[in-house]
């Protein structure tokens, strides 16, 4: 974890002070505890909670969720009456509890620390949670952990599922930066290198060593680990998500408000919607003289599909916001499109990837129906005041 020290010993403003990475971390969970409070409380899910030792159950007061729970309000509110008299809560998994622990111990105005039980997903070290509300997810403000341990064994014998999508919700480094630079070249929103160049040398080397992921290597899972660390900080850095979710969110996001599916893992999902958005980048890239025209779509497709009329209104301002962006296109597109092109990692290199690793990749390998998909990814623009290609691949052709 060397690149990930240097970055904590210069980003004093984080709230993260300490990570910890040694072996038998979870054997001494209780004195770990007690160093950072007294009124301690805990919250593992079924699966979680078999890595402990059963007498840690009798000296923490906790919370065991099952082991397919979801980051909802209800859990959150359980553990924030629950955890009343504590003023520390201590998560023990991996992203739905690190979710539910982050926005409980935000709301409770507590500190809580965080053992990760896998390298599952860059949301560790964000500031912000993904939680279910009515039905669908929600990103809300929350905090850092004060501190994280990490268990070499356990992190190491994660469930190989959950490693791989951690590595899928990494790798879409290539879609994300594209998207957000294209908002910066062409609209002139801001934009942040350093999240990216702070992964670089690492995801070279994930690149080189992937399949060492599935024979359990400790080098190549806890480099993973270090990279997601980083990336979720990367978030903090760009006081926002824009450095680690773009286009391939947003039709993940709006593929689960469609189906109201979350059995998939999160990275599974960005596996898919990533080789989608590197095929639409590569295509969009690849036109020489673009005109933009207004789209076809209106007001009635987004309802129909979503049903939000936050969505409309979305829709509507970025209908305004296609004239703005003609006049550049036709002067700067070259330009433009040979900046993007710098930081992209090829569609079928990438597919080749999530192949070797037998990773889902393809809608059809999450069971989603291919004419819903096809439908979403045409209106996931729609859902977020965030320009990516989504919103190019509506309005521009070739001249």
């Amino acid at each position: 974890m060397h690149y990930l020290k240097q970055i904590l010993h210069q980003a004093e403003q984080t709230f993260l002070r300490e990570v910890i990475t040694d072996y038998h971390l979870a054997d001494d969970i209780y004195k770990i505890c007690t160093q950072h409070g007294n009124d301690i409380f805990l919250v593992a899910d079924e699966n979680t909670a078999k890595l402990l030792n059963k007498d840690v159950f009798n000296k923490i007061p906790n919370l065991i969720i099952p082991g397919n729970s979801i980051a909802s309000l209800e859990t959150i509110n359980l553990v924030r009456n629950k955890a009343k008299d504590s003023d520390l809560i201590v998560a023990f998994g991996s992203g739905t509890v690190n979710d539910i622990c982050k926005y409980a111990s935000y709301l409770e105005k507590k500190d809580y620390i965080l053992f990760p039980t896998a390298a599952s997903m860059n949301g560790y070290t964000s500031a912000n949670a993904s939680i279910l509300v009515n039905g669908y997810k929600k990103s809300f403000k929350a905090h850092l952990p004060r501190a994280i341990y990490i268990d070499i064994d356990i992190l190491t014998n994660a469930p190989l599922r959950l490693t791989l999508s951690g590595f899928a919700d990494f790798i879409c480094r290539s879609t994300v930066q594209a998207d957000w630079l294209l908002s910066h070249l062409l609209l002139g929103t801001e934009y942040n290198e350093l999240p990216f160049t702070l992964v670089r040398d690492l995801e070279q080397i994930l690149l080189r060593e992937y399949m060492a992921l599935t024979k359990r290597s400790r080098k190549v899972v806890l480099l993973l680990m270090e990279v997601l660390l980083i990336s979720g900080l990367g978030m903090v850095i760009s006081k926002g998500s824009y450095s680690a979710s773009q286009g391939e969110h947003m039709v993940a996001h709006a593929m689960e408000i469609v189906t109201r599916d979350h059995s998939s893992l999160h990275g599974e999902k960005i596996a898919v919607t990533t080789i989608t958005m590197a095929n639409l980048q590569e295509k969009i890239l690849s036109i020489q003289n673009p005109i933009i025209n207004p789209t076809t779509l209106d007001v009635k497709h987004i309802t129909q599909c979503f049903d939000n009329i936050e969505f409309v209104r979305t829709f509507e301002q970025k209908q305004i916001m296609q004239q703005k962006i003609q006049e550049i296109i036709c002067k700067e597109w070259t330009n433009i499109s040979n900046l993007i092109k710098q930081n992209l990692l090829p569609a079928k290199y990438l597919q080749k990837i999530f192949e070797d690793l037998s990773i889902p990749h393809l809608p059809e390998h999450l069971s989603w129906n291919k004419e819903q998909y096809c439908k979403v990814v045409d209106l996931a623009f729609a859902t977020r005041d965030r320009f990516t290609f989504l919103d190019l691949a509506n309005c521009i052709e070739e001249s």
